[in-house]
């Protein structure tokens, strides 16, 4: 007799304002399996998951939880009926600590030191179980982007689910890290937890998942086994094409040598309690990747590069002169910009158009006096959703109804309408499908061809050996080595990183 699944959709639709986002959708889970779920950004993945964990309610179709209706009213039913969900907007309370935001909404009804003690000691077991460092006590403000990721995935464990969703945990995670995420799924499995896992990296997909049903237009195409089919397979489903340019992308070299005069050269850059003595340099037209375990300083280095950073020590010259700027604002105006791994709280604002985030930046030229010439700005902007294809094309769209790829797009787009000196960008893939990294990609390469120096910070090695032609691998806060990039593999970085 065939054990009826955990988790049963059938024909679930759904619209937003007209537009159709889920159109018929079948879907099922397994106690005890990881089932992922592709798509490209705006396949329908986040509303399918959105539906079963009680934030939005279907407009026709059914969802059964345990062999009963799962007609959830708000996400605490979900959660008290045993689903709990990783959501990639992380929803945390930056003041409290850890414990704090693990046990939210769940605080147990004992006395005060009573109820202290055991949300700490619960905080401590769910940060122990998914590998996170953090302290019960730490406040998350105080967290790195990666850490606050871990807590997120530790209160979703601390719930007891049946059932347990993640979409894209893993975005700001470090390669040891995901692995260590694996190995506590792989616990939860095996004590018949169900886990629906949403990535856009492939290759942890196939290790980890036991079924993979792909999305695309609202529909689920198909379902699959990963032994039974391959990467390729999976992304020309996604798409509904083959994906070469990316894939000889990849497999190119980058044999190029830069002799030029550095356009940015850094020089035993120190910052109070997170780096010491990092010193490298980037000449124009070149790429230079940033690896590392989460922790390992990079984002801390290119921080202290724009103003953000004190007790920085050491010296750094921009174009041949002394550079040293108070804010960021006055590195923009030298000409080196950071474009930031949050795009959601240090990006973009998410209420505003894509008309008013592409010309933040550029309000200055755009400016007489204290009027914006709007005529202007409607073309820069145009400019920018054309020219990067930015979907959809209609530049009075809030940003926050954009796919994560386009949001993307857009924080990147909107730097490269002008010329600056040097291009920072952390994390510039994060939580994007293949799609539209492989566009990301290419807004990247062009500016280094146009002659900017480029710096990229990214925990997926295979996006750097994609693109850097030296690679700087930190390690606890110093250069472990710089590899040039001819031939180079994803373990030779890892085995400097670790």
């Amino acid at each position: 007799m065939t054990t009826p699944p955990l988790l049963e959709v059938r024909g679930v639709t759904k619209s937003f304002g007209g537009n159709s986002v889920l159109r018929g959708v079948d879907f099922d889970v397994r106690a005890g399996e990881v089932h992922a779920l592709l798509g490209e950004n705006g396949a329908g993945k986040s509303t399918l998951t959105k539906i079963v964990a009680g934030v939005h309610k279907a407009d026709a179709g059914s969802v059964a939880f345990e062999g009963a209706p799962a007609d959830f009213k708000d996400p605490g039913s979900a959660v008290r009926a045993g689903i709990s969900t990783v959501y990639q907007e992380l929803n945390l309370i930056p003041h409290l600590d850890c414990a704090s935001n693990i046990f939210l909404g769940r605080e147990p009804e004992t006395a005060l030191f009573e109820h202290a003690r055991s949300i700490r000691s619960g905080a401590a077991a769910a940060l122990a179980e998914i590998g996170s460092r953090a302290k019960p006590t730490t406040v998350v403000a105080d967290l790195t982007t990666a850490e606050r990721q871990l807590v997120e995935i530790a209160k979703a464990l601390a719930t007891n689910a049946r059932l347990i969703i993640m979409d894209e945990p893993t975005a700001a995670l470090s390669s040891a890290e995901i692995e260590r995420l694996h190995e506590s799924i792989r616990r939860l499995t095996a004590r018949g937890i169900a886990v629906i896992y949403i990535s856009h990296k492939l290759d942890e997909v196939f290790r980890i998942s036991d079924r993979i049903s792909i999305m695309r237009d609202g529909r689920v195409l198909s379902t699959r086994v990963p032994a039974e089919t391959t990467r390729d397979e999976v992304v020309s489903a996604m798409l509904g094409r083959e994906l070469e340019a990316e894939k000889r992308e990849i497999e190119s070299d980058h044999g190029e040598r830069f002799t030029g005069p550095p356009m940015l050269s850094v020089s035993e850059l120190s910052v109070r309690g997170k780096v010491t003595d990092i010193s490298f340099d980037v000449r124009p037209g070149e790429i230079l990747g940033m690896a590392g375990l989460v922790g390992a300083g990079r984002t801390e280095t290119v921080r202290a590069l724009v103003g953000l950073e004190r007790g920085v020590t050491g010296s750094v010259s921009l174009d041949g002169a002394r550079f040293r700027p108070r804010t960021p604002n006055a590195a923009i105006r030298a000409g080196l910009v950071l474009v930031p791994e949050d795009r959601k709280t240090q990006g973009l604002l998410l209420g505003s158009s894509i008309e008013d985030n592409v010309v933040l930046p550029h309000l200055a030229k755009l400016s007489v006096a204290t009027w914006v010439r709007r005529k202007a700005a409607k073309a820069m902007a145009t400019e920018c959703v054309d020219s990067f294809d930015v979907r959809p094309r209609t530049i009075d769209k809030a940003t926050t109804y954009l796919s994560g790829g386009n949001q993307q797009k857009v924080l990147i787009g909107r730097w490269l309408l002008d010329e600056y000196k040097v291009l920072i960008f952390d994390e510039p893939s994060k939580g994007v499908d293949v799609g539209a990294r492989s566009g990301i990609w290419r807004m990247i390469r062009d500016a280094a061809a146009k002659g900017a120096a480029v710096i990229v910070i990214s925990s997926e090695t295979e996006e750097l050996i994609a693109l850097a032609d030296r690679i700087l691998v930190m390690r606890e806060g110093r250069v472990s080595t710089v590899l040039n990039n001819t031939g180079l593999t994803e373990d030779e970085v890892m085995e400097h990183a670790f």
